[in-house]
């Protein structure tokens, strides 16, 4: 394969988390950088507070500089430095807006004329995507003149079809590889409540009027234009392929797989370290949520988790809330589950009765802590006179009257239960559907639930106000992930979820339980739910049911489980998938 090519690898996530086509592209970007080094170029949206996480700006090279002097559009601001969040890769940050609100009637009017793209009555986030990949061509385009190599360009999805198309455009012969994670049709079409993959399957058209009556036509059809100029097309599995053949009516030229950068994941012993000191901050936000209204035994509780993007009826939250309404009927005695739901929505921070309980136990706590490790250095500098010592004595009177007063401010009574969510929303909770499905199938956190939820809808982070979790940390702390989606092309989640040696629930529906059932046969880690052609009650059945296996299993059994789970995913390795994409980059320098 060349050698002597430079890759600019274009997407409107690069450097601006959105989805999860940040995380393919970060965990991808270490191996293309050891393939490539400083022959790799990422392109990205520029995003000022995502900027400030994920950028650190320094000096660019003389070839950049000499491109952006040579860039003819005005109003646009580029920035060039290390993507910290990508493996430190280079990366440019293209800021548009000011060239958008002036052109992008323009460029909407040439994509018209050439790709007829029709863009009349598109959305209002449409707009910024197209102009700025449009830009992001524009800046190819000035970046080829000052190649000593070969330039290749890789854009992902509808959202920078536009540099692909502003290069076809002008007739700028560089090759191009366009992949698409899923299609913006199937997604929309899904997400009204149809079966996408059933509908592929039946081998079915789609109609002229489809995109218009779902809503996206002007980003299907900027989605087509791209698989149909791209000088090489991919898609990121089988489900995908078939998905695009129909609806884009464009057959993929590979199948890149979504990977994980095995290099960096944790050993199963780092693992279980982490799950360690993620229970104790857990732990401390479950008693400071939950003991001012009533106590319950959660320590040995196993915890659920769903995670993903606010698509209630694609990432199959639904299904999951209403598996839990059944598992909270069918569970008993002193058996209890913690249903942990991570799916980011609008906030306006954490509700006052949280925050004020929060700090009240975090304050006693600590007052405790000190008290012990006091007592327990007065011990030890007087283990010569313990029985009798008036010092020790007044210690220990001291931990007592500062446990009864953490017991006395927690065990207040409180004339409602723990909040489902513990955060004020941007709009009203009645609007809500987790919280309204929640409340429909009777999980309220009252005493009388053996299922206790928290919705924290929040991206998971180090330093926020209660959970001090990561994302990785909490799929670590998660006995089994859940992810029953209706429409996942690939489906990331059960494969990270795995990776952090949890057990892993997926459906029929996802690329990646295709990939599973292939490659591992017989595997007991990673669950792939049937969904297609089932009745919706017995697919909830099912899970409910999973469920309350894994609650009624013992600890040996679910920790094979979750070692199994993975071994398994450390077969999605981009040791083992980054080839594909170099073989995409390789027949798209033969062809041009």
């Amino acid at each position: 394969m060349p050698d002597d090519y430079f890759l600019a690898e274009v997407s409107y996530e690069i450097g601006n988390k959105v989805g999860g086509i940040w995380t393919v592209i970060t965990s991808k970007s270490a191996y293309i950088t050891e393939k490539l080094h400083s022959n790799y170029l990422a392109i990205g949206f520029y995003n000022p507070s995502q900027a400030a996480v994920e950028f650190l700006e320094i000096a660019a090279p003389q070839f950049i500089k000499d491109a952006v002097a040579d860039f003819k559009l005005e109003g646009i601001k580029i920035y060039f430095g290390k993507w910290t969040s990508g493996s430190d890769a280079n990366i440019i940050l293209i800021d548009s807006k000011e060239f958008e609100a002036k052109h992008a009637n323009d460029i909407k009017r040439e994509f018209w004329d050439k790709f007829k793209i029709d863009s009349l009555n598109s959305p209002e986030d449409y707009t910024e995507p197209l102009v700025w990949s449009y830009v992001a061509g524009a800046f190819i385009e000035a970046l080829n003149k000052h190649m000593k190599t070969r330039l290749i360009v890789q854009a992902h999805e509808w959202l920078s079809a536009g540099a692909i198309l502003y290069l076809k455009s002008k007739e700028i012969k560089i090759p191009t590889v366009f992949t698409i994670h899923a299609t913006v049709l199937g997604r929309a079409y899904s997400y009204s409540g149809n079966d996408t993959l059933e509908f592929i399957r039946k081998n079915l058209s789609i109609t002229p009027d489809m995109p218009y009556k779902y809503g996206v036509a002007a980003k299907h059809l900027t989605e087509v234009a791209g698989a149909s100029n791209a000088t090489i097309f991919t898609v990121v599995s089988e489900i995908v392929a078939k998905e695009a053949e129909v609806i884009l009516g464009k057959k993929a030229d590979f199948i890149t797989f979504n990977g994980l950068d095995i290099k960096n994941l944790p050993t199963d012993d780092e693992l279980e370290q982490i799950r360690d000191a993620a229970k104790n901050k857990f732990n401390n936000f479950m008693n400071s949520y939950f003991l001012p209204y009533y106590d319950f035994k959660f320590k040995n509780a196993p915890i659920f988790l769903t995670s993903g993007r606010y698509e209630f009826i694609d990432k199959g939250f639904d299904i999951f809330i209403d598996a839990l309404g059944k598992l909270d009927k069918m569970l008993s005695d002193d058996n209890y589950v913690i249903a942990l739901i991570t799916v980011p929505s609008g906030t306006v921070g954490v509700k006052d009765e949280v925050i004020a309980n929060y700090l009240t136990y975090i304050g006693i706590k600590s007052a405790l802590d000190e008290d012990l490790k006091n007592f327990d250095q007065l011990v030890a500098a007087s283990s010569a006179n313990i029985l009798n010592n008036p010092a020790i004595d007044k210690a220990y009177n001291k931990i007592q009257n500062d446990a009864r007063r953490l017991i006395s401010k927690i065990n207040r009574p409180k004339p409602t239960n723990p909040p489902l969510c513990p955060f004020k929303l941007a709009y009203s909770e009645d609007s809500d559907a987790i919280l309204n499905r929640l409340h429909a199938n009777g999980l309220e956190n009252k005493s009388s639930n053996h299922v206790k939820v928290v919705f924290y809808p929040k991206y998971l982070t180090v330093g926020d106000e209660l959970l001090n979790l990561t994302y990785n940390e909490a799929l670590s702390l998660s006995t089994a992930g859940f992810f029953p989606s209706k429409y996942e092309p690939f489906g990331y989640t059960p494969l990270e979820d795995a990776a952090h040696m949890s057990i892993a629930f997926t459906t029929d529906h996802s690329g990646f339980a295709e990939c599973v059932q292939k490659i591992l046969k017989g595997n007991k880690g990673i669950v792939i739910e049937p969904m297609l052609g089932q009745p919706r009650d017995s697919v909830v059945s099912r899970f409910a049911s999973d469920m309350l296996k894994i609650v009624m299993m013992g600890d040996d059994e679910r920790l094979a489980l979750r070692i199994s789970a993975k071994r398994v995913a450390e077969n999605f390795g981009w040791d083992k998938f980054i080839s594909i994409y170099l073989n995409a980059y390789d027949a798209a320098l033969k062809k041009v």
